[in-house]
């Protein structure tokens, strides 16, 4: 007991409570192009496919390793001097991001589908950058041993943010309407960028910019190679890739499903924004942060690998207690056990995500490598969440969530796997540490 308080009391560091503001200001945008839009969507009476298929505006949470790179190498005129690596393309971020949350405010669905898909691309865009840099942030100011603590934190924050920008947007959109409400929402990037100005810049590894005469006589085979194949050649465990993206598929599938899919699937069985707002975001995201503190300390003291199986585990259970909801309807008692399921469990799922992604990660490509693994997450999510709002109008509510449960089942196969992976690298280097051993291995 008193080793868990010790590990509690990692959270009062100053650094871990700078993530958790960073974190808040990642998770203000996030639900805007997502459950707080899909409500919106619904309630213009767009179709659940469409919900499905708008899931693609979010498509630059996947992509965002494609730019990535450009944060570690290049560095912008004017802000850079004056702010740093890190923060110079922090502020250029939530400056688009303020300006297309404004843009998206002004949409309305069901008269301009178009226009509203095009706001919502930027948002999610902008927002993505913004995560970039506040990854690598993260990676770069913490020790290793804070890593665990650090990656909880981050993902506490990020809830507090989401609170924000769903309960928090929902109760606008229902006393006032959705503009004012995400109106309101944009002023809070304003707040983030003036945090950024006041954090301090991280002490990372730089990379020699190209200058302009460098840019001429440098063939573009050599500068692409540069930009992009560096950073994806120095990932370490490279044989152990592809069942790690294997394994983030299936990792993904549960909380996916039930957070892209979870406001639809309420609003169908008549839940109003108010019971919505009430059990989902402020009854859940309270669990998510218990979920998060408790998946920071038990990655201390389980280590990642127990931590990894059990939050596998708790998706399962998750995926149960959303169909039992579907075949009870509309109970609120029920609603409170199964969001307090779901919701707890995916505060674990972040933390411990987070903390193993980030174990990959090195300088001085520290968001070159975060971001092309979490990317990975990101585009299985986009992915997960289009065939979830198909299949949610084909074969229904309950179907879904039952195939979504047994996802279980892979993900700890291949997590299997990857520690066989392990375990014979590091028996092969000890057959080869000494002459005795070497030549048993070679009989």
């Amino acid at each position: 007991m008193t080793s868990w308080l010790q590990q509690v009391r990692l959270y009062t560091q100053p650094q871990l409570l700078i993530i958790l503001l960073l974190g808040m200001i990642s998770g203000l945008p996030f639900l805007l192009t997502l459950s707080t839009l899909s409500f919106w969507m619904a309630e213009s009476g767009v179709s659940k496919t469409t919900i499905g298929l708008f899931m693609l505006v979010s498509l630059p949470y996947s992509l965002k390793f494609l730019w990535a790179p450009f944060t570690d190498h290049f560095s912008l005129p004017y802000l850079t001097p004056r702010f740093g690596q890190r923060r110079s393309w922090a502020l250029l971020s939530q400056l688009g991001l303020l300006v297309s949350l404004v843009s998206l405010a002004h949409c309305d669905p069901s008269d301009a589908i178009a226009l509203t898909a095009l706001s919502a691309f930027f948002v999610a865009f902008f927002s993505a950058s913004q995560d970039i840099i506040i990854d690598a942030y993260r990676i770069e100011i913490l020790k290793a041993d804070n890593g665990g603590a650090g990656a909880a934190m981050e993902a506490i924050g990020f809830r507090f943010g989401m609170l924000a920008s769903g309960a928090g947007a929902l109760y606008l959109a229902h006393t006032f309407t959705w503009r004012i409400a995400y109106l309101t929402m944009a002023v809070g990037i304003i707040f983030g960028m003036i945090v950024f100005c006041c954090i301090a810049e991280p002490q990372h590894k730089k990379i020699t910019p190209l200058t302009h005469r460098q840019k001429k006589s440098t063939p573009l085979s050599q500068w692409l190679h540069a930009l992009f194949v560096m950073p994806w050649a120095q990932l370490p465990r490279k044989r152990e890739l592809i069942y790690l993206l294997v394994f983030i598929f299936c990792f993904k599938m549960g909380d996916t499903v039930l957070n892209a899919m979870g406001a639809p699937f309420l609003y169908d069985l008549g839940f109003s924004k108010i019971e919505y707002a009430n059990v989902t975001k402020i009854f859940g995201i309270t669990l998510m942060v218990f979920g998060g503190l408790i998946g920071g300390v038990m990655i201390h003291q389980l280590g990642i690998l127990q931590s990894t199986v059990m939050c596998v585990g708790l998706q399962g259970v998750s995926c149960l207690m959303f169909l039992i909801q579907s075949l009870v309807g509309h109970r609120l008692s029920v609603l409170m056990i199964t969001v307090g399921v779901e919701s707890f469990c995916s505060g674990m799922v972040s933390a411990i995500f987070i903390a193993y992604i980030s174990n990959f990660c090195r300088q001085p490509y520290t968001a070159s490598h975060f971001t092309l693994l979490y990317s990975f997450g990101s585009f299985c999510r986009v992915l997960i969440s289009v065939l979830a709002g198909w299949s949610a109008d084909h074969i229904g509510w309950t179907p879904l969530f039952l195939i979504t449960g047994t996802f279980i089942l892979p993900a700890v196969y291949i997590l299997i796997k990857l520690v066989q992976l392990e375990e014979n690298k590091a028996h092969s280097v000890d057959l080869t540490s000494t002459p005795t051993s070497a030549t048993h291995s070679m009989r």
